[in-house]
């Protein structure tokens, strides 16, 4: 059975970049935006009509004016005969003819001559409160000479009846060198160990006077800082954005 020849596509500037820059620039600029990674930046909601988040909103525009010329399920992205050439996950292959390419991440993408060097992670760290959730009352921890950057309290989505607010879950947020982001000192472990020092160094709980107790729910890590550098000649229609 013979392969159907690939979609073409000819535009004149095609944004890659699955980050809030990337988005955002392609939405401001009305470039056609490719998607390059599942990756996405944390968000917290209590329902998902609630939902408030730059990155979703410059989708949505971006989808409602026809922006998005793949779906989210890139494989590879790579260079053929002068056209970007992209393989989703079903191996659909689409060629875009191109003048300018805006490359904000690298992930998925070959052949481009550019190597993506990570220094490291912003891990977004989810704990319910198992015992005393109903605080009623907002809580901000800053632990000092840690990378574990804060501990906040946010408005807890697992009880429907939790209309006013007052029953709350934590969110912890850190900086993790990309070598250690496999340790077990950085670990979600070890991250619940110090928010529970915490909460009985300060005497923190819940409204009725109940201790407080925790569980740790998710773990979410994306890239922070990182650099991108050329390891050869590079197509000279490409523009590299981003840290770099």
């Amino acid at each position: 059975m013979m392969k159907p020849p690939p979609l073409r596509y000819s535009l004149n500037n095609v944004v890659i970049g699955w980050r809030e820059e990337a988005v955002a620039f392609a939405n401001k600029k009305n470039y056609h935006l490719i998607v390059n990674d599942d990756q996405r930046p944390f968000v917290h909601f209590f329902r998902h009509e609630d939902v408030k988040s730059a990155w979703y909103t410059n989708i949505f525009d971006l989808g409602m004016k026809s922006k998005l010329p793949i779906p989210f399920d890139v494989q590879t992205i790579g260079l053929e005969d002068g056209a970007l050439k992209v393989i989703t996950k079903q191996n659909s292959k689409i060629l875009i003819d191109f003048k300018f390419l805006h490359v904000f991440d690298t992930e998925n993408c070959v052949d481009f001559g550019l190597n993506q060097i990570i220094e490291d992670h912003r891990v977004t760290d989810l704990f319910d409160i198992t015992i005393g959730s109903q605080l009623g009352r907002d809580i901000i921890i800053k632990p000092h000479a840690s990378f574990i950057k804060e501990f906040r309290t946010i408005r807890s989505n697992r009880i429907d009846r939790n209309s006013t607010g007052d029953f709350k879950d934590f969110v912890a947020t850190s900086i993790v060198d990309d070598k250690d982001i496999k340790g077990f000192d950085f670990s979600d472990t070890v991250v619940r160990l110090v928010l529970e020092r915490k909460l009985k160094q300060l005497e923190i709980k819940a409204s009725s006077g109940r201790s407080i107790q925790v569980s740790h729910s998710h773990r979410h890590i994306v890239k922070n800082q990182f650099s991108v550098e050329e390891t050869g000649d590079i197509d000279k229609r490409i523009i590299i954005h981003g840290r770099h």
